[in-house]
C-alpha cells in the first residue's frame, strides 16, 4: 500500500472525529513514516498488537493493509475511539493475553522510564507467536535531527500534555539492540526511516 493509499485510509478513518483528534491524526500522520514501517510487516501476518497506540492510526493502516486481526491498547481514554478493522483496548499492554504476529510500539519508549525498559520489552517477548516480528520505531538520539524532536516533544508533553509521559529517555541505537538481545530477541538490526522527514526516526526489528 503506499503513501495515497495510506493518506486516504487516515482521511475516512477520522474524517468525523473532533476538530483536535483530526488535527493530530494529520499532523502524526505526515511527521511519522508509517509506510515504510508496514512495509516491514510480513506478508503472511495474520495478528497484529499496538501497544501506545494513541488513536490507532497505525493499527488502522495495518487492518488495510490485510492484517486480519489487529488489537491496539493504549492507556489514554482521551484517545479512545472505534476504528475500523481495528479492536481497540484501554488499558496498559499487561491486560492483554495470547499471541500475535506481530507487536509494534511506535514512538513510546522514549516516554517511558528507562529503568522499566526491560521488563516492558520481556511482556512484548512473551506476547509474540515464535517466529513473530517485533518493530520497534524511535527516534535517533545520535542525530542532529533530535534537537528539533526534542524541542517538539517537550511542547506536546509540558505544555499541551497531549502525550501521557513519565520521562523522556532514549537509548542510542547499539544499546538498545544490545538491550533487545538479552531478553532473548534473535536478528535484531535497526534501519533508517527519516529521509525526507524533519525526524530522526529509527526503526528496530527483531523477531522471536
Amino acid at each position: 500500500m503506499g503513501l495515497l493509499r495510506n493518506t486516504i485510509v487516515t482521511y475516512r478513518a477520522y474524517r468525523k472525529r473532533p476538530p483536535g483528534t483530526r488535527l493530530h491524526t494529520l499532523i502524526r500522520f505526515l511527521t511519522c513514516p508509517f509506510t515504510r514501517v508496514l512495509q516491514s510487516i510480513p506478508k503472511d501476518a495474520r495478528s497484529l498488537l499496538e501497544v501506545g497506540a494513541g488513536h490507532a492510526l497505525f493499527s488502522r493502516l495495518a487492518a488495510a493493509r490485510g492484517v486480519p486481526q489487529v488489537v491496539a491498547v493504549e492507556p489514554d481514554l482521551r484517545k479512545f475511539g472505534s476504528v475500523e478493522g481495528v479492536r481497540s483496548v484501554v488499558a496498559y499492554d499487561d491486560a492483554i493475553r495470547g499471541t500475535f504476529d506481530v507487536v509494534a510500539m511506535l514512538d513510546v519508549f522514549y516516554a517511558i522510564p528507562i529503568s522499566d525498559w526491560d521488563a516492558l520489552l520481556a511482556r512484548l517477548f512473551d506476547r509474540l507467536s515464535p517466529g513473530g516480528t517485533l518493530l520497534i520505531k524511535e527516534m535517533d538520539p545520535a542525530s542532529v535531527k533530535n534537537r528539533w524532536n526534542r524541542a517538539q516533544e517537550w511542547i506536546s508533553m509540558r505544555l499541551l500534555r497531549i502525550t501521557m509521559a513519565n520521562a523522556f529517555d532514549y537509548e542510542r541505537s547499539e544499546a538498545f539492540i544490545a538491550r533487545l538481545t538479552r531478553i532473548g530477541f534473535r536478528e535484531v538490526h535497526a534501519k533508517r526511516v527519516d529521509f525526507g522527514y524533519p525526524h530522526p526516526h529509527l526503526l528496530f526489528l527483531a523477531r522471536k
